[in-house]
Formats: structure tokens, C-alpha cells, sequence
């Protein structure tokens, strides 16, 4: 394999592994997005219940003592989430996924026009894909910060395996589909409902 060959190859390969890279950081962003709209509606959902009750049915009104009885334990699992959002740095979360997302698309585009199409002179190739390496090597050591999972990793390559149609080094299979399989590489990343719905990834 001559080394613009070779250049290809990793282009395409680290192609496939920022993308995969994109579709992590899109389920956290999801993750999170979906909780804090969920804390925004409780916080207004339930005061302005409470609020059109009484000024409906009046002060001393049984249904407002109902809806006030209702309203407590919500507001008491709004609090304890918005304690444990705040203590996991959730927005923080939130930000940094939202800007990998859009960091690893963009290197994932760049890598596969690069594989496609690289330039007529080596040298130039080179120097392009040095560039976008270090640039990819540098959203890497920051990813540390926010503890990539491995069941997280084995799900994004096999989303990214199976948009590009690439076979799995693992069960050396194309995935047709992103459901969970025995494959050490590219499955074995499914969650309870319970998980899914209290954790990310």
C-alpha cells in the first residue's frame, strides 16, 4: 500500500470514528435536553395550577386542597432532580455536548472528503490531514473530562458502521439496524427502561 493509499484509509477510518464520536455526544445532548425541558414544565405547570384553582374555586375550596396535596410530591421530585442536575453540572453537560456534536460532524465531513478526494499533492494531503488529526487528537483530551463509557463507544461505532456500510472488526458484519447484539466491538450496549431514563448513553 503506497502512503497516499494509506492516507486514505485513515481518513476514512477516522471518518467513521468521528462520526460515531457526533452521534455519543447527540444522545447526551438528548439526554439532557429532555430533563431540563422537563424541570422547566414542572416549574411552571405546577404554580400555575395551583394559581387558576384558587382563583377559580376559591381559597378555601376542596379542590384546591387537593391540588395543593398533588402538587407538593411534584415539587418535591423537581427539587430533588434540579439538586442532583446542579451538583452533575448538567448545563455544563449540555454545552459541551451540543459544541462535540457540531466539532465531530464537521471532522467526520472533512475526513470523508479528504478520503474521497484528496488532494493531487501529497504534501498537501498530508499537511490536511495532520491538521484535522491534531484538531480531532484535541477534542479527544477533552472528551476525558466527561468520561466516555464503553457501552457508549460500542453503540456509536455501530451507528457509525452502519451509515458508512463498513464492516465490524468483531462479528465482521455490516449492522443493518442499531439494536444491541453480542458483538464486543459493536453491540453489546443495551439498558433497561429505568437506565435510560435516569442515566445517559
Amino acid at each position: 500500500m503506497t502512503p497516499e493509499e494509506q492516507l486514505r484509509v485513515d481518513s476514512w477510518d477516522n471518518s467513521i470514528q468521528t462520526f460515531g464520536k457526533s452521534y455519543i455526544f447527540s444522545k447526551r445532548a438528548q439526554f439532557y435536553s429532555n430533563w431540563n425541558r422537563f424541570l422547566a414544565i414542572l416549574g411552571i405547570v405546577v404554580p400555575l395550577t395551583i394559581g387558576a384553582t384558587a382563583s377559580g374555586y376559591g381559597f378555601n375550596s376542596e379542590i384546591l386542597k387537593n391540588t395543593i396535596a398533588i402538587s407538593i410530591p411534584l415539587s418535591i421530585i423537581q427539587l430533588i432532580i434540579s439538586a442532583f442536575a446542579l451538583v452533575n453540572n448538567w448545563n455544563d453537560n449540555l454545552s459541551y455536548s451540543l459544541e462535540a456534536v457540531n466539532d465531530y460532524n464537521s471532522l467526520s465531513d472533512n475526513f470523508k472528503k479528504l478520503g474521497k478526494n484528496p488532494p493531487n499533492s501529497f504534501e498537501e494531503f498530508s499537511r490536511t490531514f495532520e491538521i484535522l488529526e491534531t484538531k480531532m487528537s484535541s477534542r479527544a483530551d477533552n472528551d476525558a473530562k466527561y468520561s466516555l463509557k464503553e457501552r457508549e463507544l460500542r453503540k456509536g461505532m455501530r451507528y457509525a458502521l452502519r451509515e458508512f456500510q463498513r464492516q465490524c472488526v468483531g462479528c465482521n458484519k455490516v449492522p443493518l439496524s442499531i439494536s444491541s447484539t453480542d458483538c464486543e466491538v459493536c453491540g453489546k450496549f443495551e439498558r433497561s427502561l429505568i437506565h435510560k431514563i435516569l442515566f445517559h448513553g
